[in-house]
């Protein structure tokens, strides 16, 4: 292997851990705003 094969593959896994852990922070609130929306149709269709 080459030194920039090397730098590439560093490259990629710090990449996939910074993408992990944004997915693993965001997850929580995207299933909050979607619960959330639920909600909220359900409430505004019953109230009609």
């Amino acid at each position: 292997m080459e030194l920039q094969d090397i730098v590439f593959i560093v490259v990629a896994l710090l990449l996939a851990v910074v993408f992990f852990y944004v997915f693993i922070w965001l997850l929580p609130i995207i299933i909050i705003l979607v619960v959330a929306y639920v909600i909220y149709i359900y409430l505004k269709s019953s109230s009609q």
